[in-house]
């Protein structure tokens, strides 16, 4: 596979969280206005190797501060629409939590209003189509993301398609948050669950029993055949991310990476960044990352960029639309 053909390919990414991934030539220009010191926000970058998953996560403490005001958010997330389609991405899925956002005094609804302004310019301005996934936290309490599901509910975008749970993952985490699942599933909104990134493959089981359809990451059921299987036979799909995981230490390295065993194994998978800054990458350079250690080819990534078509949150007309564009593109590749 060729790099310049994988990056003029589209792609469809359904893992990419907002705040993780906002150009870092934003982000200075946020910190020069907020006084950060000099160098400050290059703490944004994960190291290559942490030392595990919260250790990524505090790459969050500079990011977060500059995304309090609706002015920032609005030009966060149209900037990370520009880079995302420039990537030649056709179709994403945005995830981030709004109370995250809440620090400066905005309300959840001004948050989400904020956030749409920028993905509405930004779908208005490039060739991609954006929808977004709200994610609670898991340190947050059930009371707090209870209340966070019922905003939701009442701001009613037809943006916002589903639902999420992230955050540093604990042993058992998901026998935790049932009620707030619940709400959110009879609020309508679809659902994908953080689980399995940090070797608990019992954490994706018990999120397909709460009703995921996704999980995100997922690789830490490389080592448990049965879950495998599992997510085979109920169609669930992974979300996978190359770097990332690598960098959380949830896979050793790239060449320990399991996206070929999940291929030959007919598990559901997709390819994504997670966190374009903070893991310093764009989804182009995680499928030639895969192309290199995970022998990956042409006709495979057209399917995983299929599948995770078939498994979005969008519309029927938007899966048409995106579906017949990558049978298009991918065609020439396939002899």
């Amino acid at each position: 596979m060729e790099k310049t053909i994988i990056n003029q390919l589209p792609k469809v990414e359904l893992h990419c969280h907002l705040d993780g991934s906002v150009p870092l030539t934003t982000l200075r220009k946020f910190a020069k206005e907020a006084d950060y010191a000099p160098g400050e926000i290059e703490k944004a970058l994960a190291p290559e190797k942490c030392l595990n998953l919260q250790d990524y996560l505090d790459s969050f403490d500079v990011i977060l501060p500059l995304l309090q005001t609706a002015e920032n958010l609005e030009k966060a997330t149209y900037d990370t629409i520009a880079a995302i389609a420039a990537d030649n991405v056709s179709y994403v899925e945005l995830r981030f939590a709004p109370p995250l956002h809440t620090r400066g005094g905005l309300t959840i609804p001004q948050v989400l209003a904020a956030v749409i302004r920028g993905l509405e310019s930004g779908m208005a301005d490039f060739p991609i189509k954006v929808n977004l996934l709200i994610s609670a936290m898991r340190h947050h309490t059930e009371a707090a993301n209870l209340a966070l599901v019922e905003q939701i509910q009442t701001y009613n975008n037809p943006f916002v398609v589903g639902f999420d749970f992230a955050g540093d993952e604990k042993p058992d985490a998901n026998k935790e948050i049932g009620t707030v699942v619940t709400a959110a599933k009879n609020a309508n909104l679809q659902l994908t669950l953080h689980s399995g990134e940090c070797n608990c493959p019992h954490n994706v089981v018990d999120a397909i029993h709460l009703g995921a359809t996704r999980i995100g990451h997922g690789v830490a059921i490389r080592n448990d055949k049965s879950v495998r299987d599992l997510c085979r036979e109920q169609n669930v799909l992974l979300e996978v991310a190359p770097t990332s995981n690598v960098q959380t230490d949830a896979v050793a390295t790239l060449a320990d990476y399991p996206l070929r065993l999940f291929i030959d194994e007919n598990v559901p998978c997709c390819v994504n960044t997670d966190n374009r800054t903070v893991s310093n990458t764009t989804l182009s350079e995680e499928y030639l990352l895969m192309a290199e250690y995970c022998n990956l080819t042409y006709a495979e990534m057209k399917k995983l960029n299929m599948d995770a078509m078939a498994h979005s949150f969008a519309t029927t007309a938007i899966k048409q639309t995106i579906t017949e564009q990558l049978e298009k593109a991918y065609a020439p590749y396939l002899d």
